[in-house]
């Protein structure tokens, strides 16, 4: 079932592929959208939680007002070293304090003490100086030692505020490095009042690879997870496509029973009428014959074939209506007697009608001795509002009644019944039905002619 299929891949290959596309996309949207959402929640949480703890500290880090008063250098060596061993917790590798004026009262950078900022050309300290925290993810060189928890670096030469200059220049200062960093600005309270702004930058790297790799386990088990899921709903459409192939062949197995009931009933119902019409003994099955040699010709489809089948089989049941001494007649009936008999078509149309199966059928037995011109019974009807199956029954049913002996008569050979349905094209018969006649091979017919009761074996002529 899964094999490659005349006309491409089989329907489970297709499914299969569809499904695994589907969910490929799937697994990517999933996959992609909770990465953005855990790298966001990670840095919104690294934000808050920088703030904050940055924040905690002040309390007790800064029983001096250093935003009010400059540091000796003893007490900016013992800060530092203070402030790196609190800050190191929270991989901090730089910072500076700024006081109310934007003057740099406190850095890592020696250098930078003292450097007064216009608030104005600086966002995050102008937030801070107002009372807000902000934060914003950056690149920065600075020392990596800074970020070790515990560290209790002394000032140096640590320039982490003037970055532009060294990554222009292309080398970095021993021991410093290029990171990802998360740049937090902290406003400073006293007594109710901001006194002051804190900046600090966090390495960020740490919690980036962390985060990868959550992110790439994420994406394993959202792999894991959709395979696991094509293979079971794989497994579901192919047990699902066995079971209903298996459905479909039992009730095609069912369907072909079904007909073959019917088709062997209304040969049985045919029988019958042969039996009690024994003068046209074997006639519906040598119509059928002919009919499918005709359909052969005209090209009917194969729902048309099997109505037509039918048809030809049950064309006379409505003679189950005739009385006998009309019907077994060993002569010519009288005119009396043919208004009789022309009402088997009505018959037979109002017994088959009853059957839902036949309901097309019963076209073809009411109209089967309707005529091209319209002067046919029981309607009357000419042309083309004549039934195809109809047209068709007429030329196999007339060409039967010519190759077989009455009482009455003898059978005429095969080339004069063949001429009979020549001459009669356009006027009893439908031109193309008799055309399409016309092209059977005489020996065919010839061989079904055989078959119908007669005194002399039909001729085939001799050219």
């Amino acid at each position: 079932m899964s094999r490659l299929t005349n006309e491409g891949l089989s329907p489970v290959a297709r499914f299969s592929l569809a499904l695994g596309a589907v969910l490929a996309a799937t697994a990517i949207a999933l996959s992609a959208g909770t990465a953005y959402l855990v790298s966001r929640y990670v840095a919104d949480e690294t934000s808050s939680f920088t703030q904050q703890a940055v924040a905690s500290h002040f309390g007790t880090v800064f029983s001096d007002d250093v935003f009010q008063r400059g540091l000796t250098e003893e007490e900016e060596d013992e800060l530092t070293e203070y402030v790196t061993f609190h800050f190191s917790i929270y991989n901090v590798v730089a910072t500076q304090f700024y006081d109310r004026t934007g003057k740099i009262v406190f850095s890592y950078d020696a250098s930078e003490i003292g450097r007064k900022i216009d608030s104005a050309t600086l966002q995050g300290l102008d937030l801070a100086l107002k009372g807000t925290r902000s934060s914003t993810r950056t690149q920065i060189i600075a020392d990596p030692k800074l970020g070790v928890p515990g560290s209790t670096v002394g000032v140096g030469s640590y320039d982490t505020h003037h970055m532009d200059g060294m990554a222009a220049s292309g080398s970095l200062p021993p021991g410093m490095a290029r990171m990802s960093a998360l740049e937090a600005w902290i406003p400073v309270s006293q007594n109710g009042q901001v006194v002051g702004g804190v900046v600090v930058w966090r390495d960020m790297d740490p919690i980036d690879a962390a985060l990868m790799r959550i992110q790439m386990m994420v994406t394993v088990i959202i792999l894991a997870a959709t395979v696991l899921l094509w293979l079971v709903l794989r497994g579901v459409y192919v047990r699902s496509s066995k079971q209903i192939v298996a459905q479909a062949k039992d009730l095609t197995r069912a369907v072909v029973e079904r007909d073959r009931t019917y088709d062997a009933t209304l040969t049985a119902l045919a029988n019958a009428l042969d039996v009690r019409d024994s003068e046209t003994g074997g006639h519906s099955d040598r119509v059928l014959q002919y009919m499918e040699l005709l359909i052969e010709e005209v090209g009917a489809d194969t729902g048309s074939t099997q109505m037509l089948r039918r048809g030809a089989l049950l064309h006379d049941i409505g003679k189950i209506g005739v009385p006998d001494n009309i019907l077994r007649k060993p002569a010519a009936l009288s005119e009396s007697e043919w208004v009789t008999m022309k009402k088997h078509p009505e018959f037979g149309a109002r017994i088959v009608a009853g059957i839902p199966f036949l309901e097309d059928v019963a076209r073809i037995v009411r109209h089967h001795h309707e005529r091209w011109d319209g002067k046919g019974y029981p309607d009357g009807l000419a042309g083309e509002d004549i039934p195809l199956g109809a047209r068709i029954f007429s030329v196999a049913d007339s060409f039967d009644a010519m190759t077989s002996d009455r009482p009455y008569r003898r059978a005429m050979t095969i080339d004069d019944a063949c001429a009979e349905v020549a001459r009669c094209r356009g006027t009893q018969f439908d031109p193309a039905v008799a055309d399409a006649f016309a092209r059977i091979g005489r020996e065919r017919l010839a061989r079904i002619a055989d078959e119908a009761p007669h005194t002399h074996r039909p001729v085939v002529a001799i050219a």
